[in-house]
């Protein structure tokens, strides 16, 4: 049964409802005339494409996540980090964990660890990469900064948002001493920022617009190539948090991560002191080619030589386009096609994701043997298993 004829008739009842969704019938209202013209002044050709940085590295991890029939979750984690010489460094985490009862703790768990082993596998292998490269990381560095600034609901692991956060300070350190490259290049991105900022320079009183970024782009620019203004992200999804914490770090811990090991509050409270001073982010949006799909780039403002952190940035403050310019030709160059937004970061993409048979067959055989025990999935994962 294929539910075809229910699937038109849904589609039908509703046609109207999700053309608008879509904005097949949109009409030019004042508001979409006026993102239209400040589109326009906030958008600019590309450059010529050149190697900017000749030796460029890149960083991606998959996961996956398993419930055996006593109650235990399994999770894999592994990251790689290929370098454009033929470099080659892996790292991998493997995690088991009783009684996880809600899906979001879960999640969260996993996501965390997938970013927190990407920057590691940097900071591990950063002696071995020459000074004045370029290290893409798959995904936006911002929101690893803002996305859970709360303990995770996890015994044991409550101080992991912190852990990620500590390390990304460090990480931004050695980029800066070294004077290294670090950009975040996400695929797709549901950010408004772009959008809300250009309102918001125009008219401060002006409501949050119900648009996304790639929308805008996606309207007006699909038959073009280059990128949005460089736009600085400080206090943007994080205003409060950031005044308290800068007020009063340990009453921030208390309310926030008041659950964590007695031995670690002294650290976490040194960690959140400091976020406010972390450096801003710089962010922007990229077409490398014509009918491609936008990129989201990351990049934190002290590798471009700007001296802002997070606490100085309130929303919304634009920078000069050409301060990405270097990063720009090397995206430009690097665009391999449709499906290849990125060449080195499309190769560690294909090399470190993890395929259900692996995990089914090989981890799982691998686990069994070495804990001398048969390795049985919940009913639920036995469904999905392929």
């Amino acid at each position: 049964m294929k539910f075809i004829g229910e699937f038109v008739e849904q589609l039908n009842s509703k046609q109207n409802e999700y053309r608008k969704l879509l904005n097949l019938d949109e009409e030019e209202t004042e508001l979409r005339l006026t993102l239209k013209e400040l589109l326009e002044r906030y958008w600019h050709t590309l450059p010529t494409p050149k190697k900017t940085f000749i030796n460029e590295y890149a960083v991606d991890s998959s996961s996956a996540t398993r419930s055996l029939n006593n109650g235990v979750d399994f999770f894999i984690i592994r990251a790689l980090m290929l370098g454009s010489k033929n470099e080659s460094w892996k790292k991998l985490y493997f995690e088991m964990v009783k009684g996880i009862r809600d899906y979001n703790v879960s999640s969260d768990f996993e996501r965390l660890l997938r970013d927190l082993i990407e920057i590691e596998i940097v900071i591990e292998n950063i002696s071995k990469v020459p000074d004045a490269s370029i290290i893409l990381i798959d995904g936006n560095l911002y929101g690893r900064f803002t996305h859970l600034l709360k303990e995770l609901k996890l015994r044991g692991w409550r101080h992991l948002p912190l852990k990620l956060i500590d390390k990304l300070q460090t990480l931004f350190r050695l980029c800066e001493s070294r004077k290294i490259m670090l950009a975040g290049v996400s695929k797709f991105s549901k950010t408004r920022v772009f959008t809300t900022a250009m309102l918001k320079k125009k008219d401060p009183k002006v409501q949050d617009p119900d648009y996304l970024d790639t929308e805008l782009l996606f309207w007006w620019k699909k038959d073009e190539t280059g990128y949005t203004t460089p736009l600085l992200l400080g206090e943007y999804a994080i205003e409060k948090e950031v005044r308290l914490m800068n007020r009063k770090a340990e009453n921030y811990r208390e309310r926030f991560f008041g659950h964590i090991e007695p031995d670690k509050r002294d650290w976490a409270t040194k960690v959140i002191k400091e976020i406010p001073y972390s450096p801003a982010i710089v962010m922007f949006h990229i077409i490398p080619s014509l009918e491609s799909q936008p990129l989201r780039v990351d990049i934190p403002a002290c590798c471009l030589g700007i001296n802002k952190k997070i606490m100085d940035v309130e929303p919304f403050a634009f920078i000069d386009d050409t301060t990405v310019n270097r990063v720009v030709e090397q995206l430009v160059i690097d665009f391999g096609g449709r499906d290849v937004y990125n060449a080195l970061l499309y190769i560690v993409d294909k090399e470190v994701r993890l395929g259900a048979k692996s995990v089914d067959q090989i981890y799982r055989s691998v686990l069994s043997r070495e804990l001398g025990t048969p390795i049985e999935y919940d009913r639920s994962s036995r469904r999905f298993q392929i």
